[in-house]
């Protein structure tokens, strides 16, 4: 079918004119023939044999006494002779989309060019034929003289037999326009007793030659009867509107048919206007209506003989009465519920869609109006007020939408008011009304951390600044919509907090296996003894190894924080005393004192008791009596300046990681550094740069002199590849900036010069005055300046093809 849009360009193509033969003045039938000669973009096909003595054109133009079959007018699309014009069919017809019409080109000589049998039609019934034609000569070509030779069509219905006129008619002239003009022309007709078929007959009354050419569409028959109207017995007009929730009581619609006849009637309805269904048993004048769920469309059949009630092609159609089913606006939007503030009127609100209305009312169903029509209600009190949606069929929301015009807000608040230094505070704060926000303010007294702000809970940790109680007051205001409501204080008492560190001074660490140990003391030696319990409980001396006794203090008082306190005790019978086994010192310095009580608390004697600073020598500790303690004999090394002299080693020259390892020449404890970096224990340098370093050695007993030497560095490539392909395509040596001014110097095996390059330049790429040379091994110099010294170094590298 034809779209839209083809539509819209086939109404700008052609206007539509109604001829005046004669056309049914009462209610119609369904078409009981349409012809509309097919759809398509192609020509044909061909009529059948019999309806017309014109000669058939397949494509192209039909000359005089031709027909053909198109979806256009104007067949050849550069021709202006004739109109450019789509076929008649209407869009809403199946075939509308490329739909076709019938083309002639009038023959020399007047006489018919058109005849067809219509069958199926009712004796003794009345008939309206109807055809769409169109002068297809454009005047405005020129191509004829004037307007053209007009067309002037005869059209006539015969009996079956071909023996009785039953009607005719001619349309006059028409002539040629420069606009297509679609005109319909119709006859009413009635049929004989007896007989249900007829022959439509066309005559072409003009003379051949330059104009006579037209088309012609949609050629029709329906039944004609008496003019049927449906009138509402309660209301005027052709349809009325009801709500979905609303019942229709004594409405009923009653048909009237001109015309002195006998009529039968069958009331048919629709919820599509298109597809229409019998009512049962409803063949009256008279049809009490339901009451619809949805839109639904009501119409009669009407017949004059009962036999054609339920043939749609004899019998005829009133008039359409509709029952509109209006759709229920959704319930207001609320713009929100408001506060009363300061006494002053305030405006409750809601949001409808277009062409809605609201009422205002004081319960959520049933009620007393309070204000119609308007969207807005100025309450005088206190409450929450509904609003109801109307549309403009006068349906009402299912739901009215609840507004309340609130108290000025209130505020309540819970959660402790006294917290210790370094907690924080936890404040809820609500309030009788909804959608309140609340603000403070605060002023603090010898406390820290609290801050004005805003939100629902205070949540802000306090800090006293010494040992006195701090307060923070907080002032808080609610508000709503701008409205601000009465403040409320709140005083936050802030404690000091107050942290005890336990004391056990006299408890020894150290027992022999076996000993009687004392009991653990239950209260600290705090100024303020505090009490608690140890785990274990009870010292026991007769398991060997290293135990951890906890005491947990009892319950603190309110902010006072106390935390366990750990004690190790060890039982053993061969205590060390756990000195170090080595004292290094240089020869002729101050030497170290010996202590009588050794690092874990065991106490003795030394022999010797004074250590000399002339010579190495073994000096033994030995634990005063009852201590389970064993003695310990320690080494004290008197050490001579010894480095003097440091060797290195390095990696093969251009290696990819450069190492350089330093040897000192006497064993020792030493730190090492290369250049400026740092000193480390380590004696070896990974990854070093190209070019001189400094290399230095300290010894960290400052027992000798630091050393340094000097490092130079080189690398270089192995092989490279001068195939083109991007990678080592070119041989070269980059010193950076260490050596700007060397010179590389590139020879054959037999020592003969190649090429020189200087430092980080392109490099070779293994020619020879423009000649490649073959693969093998070639040699290098590297001259260069270091120190206002003039070095050189010596290697080689291979060329790979």
């Amino acid at each position: 079918m034809k779209k839209n849009y083809l539509l819209f360009l086939f109404l700008l193509n052609y206007t539509i004119t109604f001829g005046q033969l004669g056309f049914c003045n009462g209610s119609s039938g369904a078409p009981i023939f349409f012809e509309n000669f097919g759809s398509g973009t192609n020509y044909g096909p061909q009529l059948t044999a019999g309806v017309t003595n014109y000669t058939y054109v397949a494509s192209g133009f039909p000359n005089d006494g031709q027909y053909t079959l198109f979806y256009r007018t104007n067949i050849i699309p550069n021709s202006q002779n004739w109109l450019y014009s789509l076929d008649h069919t209407p869009d809403s017809q199946p075939d509308g989309l490329n739909g076709k019409c019938l083309i002639v080109n009038a023959s020399n000589t007047p006489g018919q060019f058109y005849r067809r049998v219509v069958t199926g039609l009712c004796s003794n019934t009345t008939f309206e034929f109807t055809a769409w034609l169109l002068n297809i000569y454009n005047s405005a070509s020129g191509g004829c003289t004037g307007t053209g030779i007009p067309i002037n069509v005869t059209f006539e219905i015969w009996n079956a037999t071909e023996t009785v006129l039953l009607q005719s008619g001619s349309t006059g002239n028409i002539a040629g326009t420069s606009t297509p003009n679609w005109t319909q022309y119709g006859l009413v007709f009635t049929m004989p007793t007896g007989q249900s078929a007829v022959v439509l007959k066309m005559k072409n009354n003009g003379a051949g030659g330059c104009g006579n050419d037209l088309a012609i569409d949609d050629i029709m028959f329906r039944s004609c009867g008496d003019y049927s109207s449906i009138t509402n017995t309660t209301a005027s007009g052709n349809s009325i509107t009801i709500c979905p929730n609303e019942t229709l009581t004594n409405t009923n619609l009653h048909v009237t048919t001109s015309g002195a006849s006998t009529y039968f009637y069958q009331w048919q309805q629709s919820t599509d206007n298109i597809n229409f269904s019998d009512i049962l048993g409803e063949t009256n004048t008279t049809f009490a209506l339901p009451t619809p769920l949805v839109t639904t469309y009501y119409r009669v059949k009407v017949a004059q003989d009962i036999s054609h009630i339920n043939n749609n092609f004899c019998s005829t159609l009133s008039d359409i009465y509709t029952v509109f089913v209006s759709t229920l606006p959704d319930a207001p939007i609320s713009n929100g519920n408001v506060t009363a503030c300061n006494n002053s009127t305030t405006a409750l609100s809601v949001n409808v869609s277009a062409n809605e209305t609201v009422n205002w009312y004081d319960a959520a169903t049933g009620g007393s109006l309070l204000l119609a029509n308007s969207t807005s209600f100025t309450p005088t009190n206190i409450g929450t007020y509904y609003a109801e949606a109307i549309n403009s069929n006068g349906c009402s929301s299912t739901t009215r939408t609840a507004v309340t015009l609130e108290h000025m807000p209130t505020v309540t608040s819970n959660g402790a008011t006294t917290i210790c230094s370094g907690e924080t505070t936890a404040i809820t704060l609500n309030s009788s009304n909804t959608n309140v926000t609340f603000s403070w303010t605060v002023v603090q007294n010898n406390c820290t951390g609290a801050s004005d702000g805003t939100g629902n809970t205070i949540l802000q940790t306090l800090t006293t600044s010494g040992n006195t109680t701090g307060t923070a007051i907080y002032t808080i205001t609610p508000s709503i919509n701008g409205c601000e409501g009465i403040s409320e204080s709140i005083t936050i008492n802030v404690n000091p907090t107050q942290i005890i560190a336990l004391s056990f001074p006299n408890i020894p660490l150290l027992y022999c296996e076996n000993a009687t140990a004392p009991v653990l003391p239950s209260t600290s030696t705090n100024s303020t003894p505090i009490t608690g319990t140890w785990n274990p409980s009870v010292i026991n001396t007769a398991v060997l190894g290293t135990t951890t006794y906890t005491f947990t203090p009892d319950i603190p008082a309110s902010c006072t924080q106390i935390d366990p306190y750990e004690v190790t005790i060890t039982v053993a019978n061969d205590f060390m005393p756990n000195f170090e086994d080595t004292i290094r010192f240089c020869s002729g310095a101050i030497p170290p004192f010996l202590s009588t009580t050794a690092p874990n608390g065991i106490t003795g004697t030394w022999n010797p008791s004074i250590i000399d600073n002339s010579i190495s020598n073994s000096y033994t500790f030995t634990p005063d009596a009852g201590q389970c303690a064993q003695p310990q004999t320690i080494q004290v090394s008197v050490i001579e300046a010894t480095l003097t002299d440091l060797e290195y080693t390095t990696t093969a020259a251009f290696s990819e990681n450069q190492i350089i390892t330093v040897i000192a020449n006497e064993a020792g404890n030493y730190l090492y550094q290369l250049d400026d970096g740092p000193l480390q224990e380590s004696n070896v340098f990974e990854e070093v740069s190209m070019g001189s370093h400094s290399i230095r050695v300290i010894d960290t007993a400052g027992c000798s002199e630091e050393l340094t030497k000097e490092v130079f560095i080189v690398n270089y490539p192995y092989f490279f590849t001068p195939n083109g392909d991007g990678i080592n395509d070119t041989w070269s040596i980059r010193f950076e900036n260490a050596f700007p001014n060397a010179i590389i110097s590139i020879f054959d095996r037999y020592g003969k010069l190649i090429k020189q390059i200087t430092n980080n330049s392109n490099g070779w790429d293994g020619t020879f005055n423009n000649q490649d040379l073959p693969a093998n091994d070639y040699w290098f110099t590297i001259e260069f300046t270091e120190n206002n010294t003039t070095r050189m170094y010596k290697s080689h590298f291979s060329l790979i093809r």
